[in-house]
């Protein structure tokens, strides 16, 4: 059950990072570009709760990510690379596909995240993740979700049967899984800039929903898709929440 969460922070800080560019763009780039991306943000104030996130009313319209949750969101991938809890996976569920409608994406995104969070525990670890629900054309209501899992913990025949318990009908298209660098045992066995620069260029990829102004402070190539989403847009694990 998804508890609600506390108040928000009165404000955040401003946002600052390196400006950085590339020719390209795009998912590839985003899981697979070795190239260093910017620093991360100042830390700033974010809210707790199960999941995290913004406190947004069910019945709220939104067209692209706040300069405040953006905030929040880099600040939580800031604490989850200073405790080693670099993002490996990049799972995109197209829950429109599934069936879902908008007004019950969260219980459905939430009923997803404690699944995962479920197997992790029963894998000896805790489950870290960030997320962002976008709206494109074609391809209809979609969340795409950044998670550190323990070890060794493998989703593969999972995620089709998790998509179905929390309600959705899984067909081809629904849900992609994307090891973050390409291979696991890259993420896993190494460490370092190559790793956290990956995982830093998915969060810019996640970010691209972002205000045009944000856009350019952060230097994302892709910026200002925006789109109209209905309830909380991102969140967060409680355990990337402040300490």
């Amino acid at each position: 059950m998804v508890r609600k969460a506390d108040k928000r922070a009165d404000a955040a800080v401003s946002i600052t990072a390196e400006n950085w560019s590339s020719p390209d763009s795009g998912t590839a780039l985003a899981n697979y570009s070795p190239t260093p991306s910017c620093h991360l943000a100042q830390p700033c104030k974010s809210q707790r709760g199960t999941w995290g996130g913004a406190r947004n009313r069910a019945d709220r319209v939104s067209h692209y990510l706040s300069d405040k949750q953006v905030a929040g969101l880099i600040e939580a991938s800031r604490r989850a690379f200073a405790t080693g809890r670099v993002f490996q996976r990049h799972w995109t569920v197209h829950y429109g596909l599934a069936g879902i409608q908008a007004e019950d994406a969260m219980r459905f995104i939430s009923k997803l995240l404690d699944l995962v969070s479920k197997q992790a525990r029963r894998e000896g670890g805790k489950l870290s993740a960030i997320w962002v629900r976008e709206c494109a054309s074609g391809k209809g209501e979609h969340v795409h979700i950044l998670l550190h899992l323990p070890d060794g913990m493998s989703l593969r025949n999972r995620t089709r049967r998790w998509v179905e318990a929390a309600g959705g009908t899984y067909r081809r298209g629904v849900s992609k899984v994307t090891i973050i660098g390409a291979r696991l045992t890259k993420v896993t066995e190494s460490s370092g800039a190559v790793p956290l620069a990956n995982a830093e260029n998915v969060l810019r990829y996640v970010l691209k929903a972002s205000s045009s102004s944000v856009g350019r402070r952060l230097g994302l190539t892709r910026r200002c898709h925006n789109n109209w989403i209905v309830g909380k847009r991102c969140g967060q694990t409680q355990n990337l929440g402040n300490q």
